[in-house]
C-alpha cells in the first residue's frame, strides 16, 4: 500500500513509521516497511526480523532488494483483495490475524466493510494511522484465536474471512478451519503453505521457542504447521463450501517458496517436500 500521497508531513511520516511494520507499506520516498525482505534475506525471519527500512541506513543494493521484495508482497496482497472485492462487492471482510490492517483497510478501499482482529493491542494504532490517512473506517478487535479452546470469540458472520500466514503457527489446524467456517458467510481466503498432495496429511516442524507463549504439549507445536491440499479441500466441503479455487501464482508475486525451510529449488518428491517445506498458495473456498 503506497501511502505517499496521503502521509506527507514530517509528523505523519514519523507516526506511520512508529506503528506500521510487518506488512508492506511505502510511507515516504525514503521509508518503507514489510517482512518480505526478511523472509528472503534474513537468517531466521521468525526471530526479530527487520521490518522498517530507511534508505539512509541501507546500501543501494539492499534498498533495491527491500523495494523489490516488498513490492512483490504488496502486489500479491492487492491481487487477492481485488479478487475478493470483485466476487463479493460491497460485502464484509474479516481478517483473523490482521496485523497492521492491510486486508481490512484494503477491503474498505475497494468498497467493502473491513474488520480485523489480532493479539497485539498495538495494531489499534496501525488501524488509526491508516484510517486517518485514507479516510477508511476499518475496525480492529483485540482478540486472538485460542488453540486451547479452539475458539475465535467473534460474534456474527462476515462474507469473507481471511487467514493469511497464521495457520502455520497453530497446533490445531482443523479446529482452526472449523472456527473460520462458523463465521464465514460466503468464503474463506487462505494464504500459506499447503502440502501438494491429495493425501490427507498434517505436518509440523519442531516447536520454536520464539513463536508463542504456549510451551506445553500439544500447544507448543507452533512452527510451519501445514496441511495437504486434499485435507484442505475435504475440510472445506465438509463445512459446506462447494468449491475451492486456487488463485494462480503471478510473476509479480513473491516466489511460492519463501519459507526458511525451502531453498530456491522446488521439492522433487513428497518426502522432500515434507522435509524442506511446501509452496505458499492462495485458496478461496466459496459456499
Amino acid at each position: 500500500m503506497d501511502l505517499r500521497r496521503h502521509i506527507v508531513s514530517a509528523k505523519q511520516i514519523e507516526r506511520a513509521a512508529s506503528f506500521l511494520n510487518y506488512q508492506p507499506f511505502i510511507i515516504s520516498d525514503d521509508i518503507q516497511t514489510g517482512v518480505a525482505y526478511s523472509w528472503l534475506y534474513w537468517g531466521d525471519p521468525r526471530t526479530k526480523p527487520t521490518l522498517v527500512f530507511s534508505r539512509e541506513t541501507c546500501s543501494p543494493e539492499q534498498w533495491g532488494r527491500i523495494g523489490d521484495t516488498n513490492n512483490r508482497l504488496r502486489a500479491m496482497y492487492d491481487d487477492m483483495l481485488d479478487e475478493v472485492a470483485r466476487r463479493f462487492p460491497g460485502g464484509s471482510l474479516f481478517d483473523v490475524a490482521c496485523n497492521n490492517g492491510y486486508f481490512p483497510v484494503g477491503a474498505e478501499l475497494r468498497g467493502m466493510r473491513g474488520f480485523g482482529m489480532d493479539a497485539g493491542w498495538k495494531y489499534r494504532k496501525s488501524f488509526s494511522v491508516l484510517n486517518n490517512a485514507l479516510g477508511t473506517k476499518a475496525k480492529f478487535l483485540h482478540r486472538h484465536y485460542n488453540s486451547k479452546t479452539h475458539a475465535l470469540r467473534v460474534f456474527g458472520k462476515f462474507d469473507v474471512v481471511v487467514a493469511s500466514a497464521i495457520m502455520c503457527h497453530l497446533p490445531d489446524p482443523l479446529h482452526f478451519l472449523a472456527a473460520l467456517g462458523k463465521i464465514a458467510r460466503k468464503a474463506i481466503l487462505f494464504w500459506g503453505q499447503i502440502i501438494n498432495t491429495d493425501e490427507l496429511l498434517i505436518s509440523y516442524n519442531p516447536s520454536h521457542a520464539h513463536l508463542s507463549k504456549l510451551t506445553t504439549f500439544p500447544h507448543s507445536f507452533n512452527d510451519n504447521t501445514r496441511i495437504s491440499l486434499g485435507l484442505f479441500n475435504q475440510s472445506m466441503r465438509l463445512m459446506g463450501f462447494r468449491d475451492v479455487i486456487e488463485l494462480p501464482h503471478r510473476p509479480t508475486w513473491l516466489s511460492p517458496f519463501i519459507a526458511t525451510s525451502v531453498d530456491a529449488s522446488r521439492p522433487t518428491s513428497l518426502e522432500d517436500e515434507l522435509g524442506r517445506g511446501s509452496p505458499h498458495v492462495c485458496l478461496l473456498a466459496v459456499r
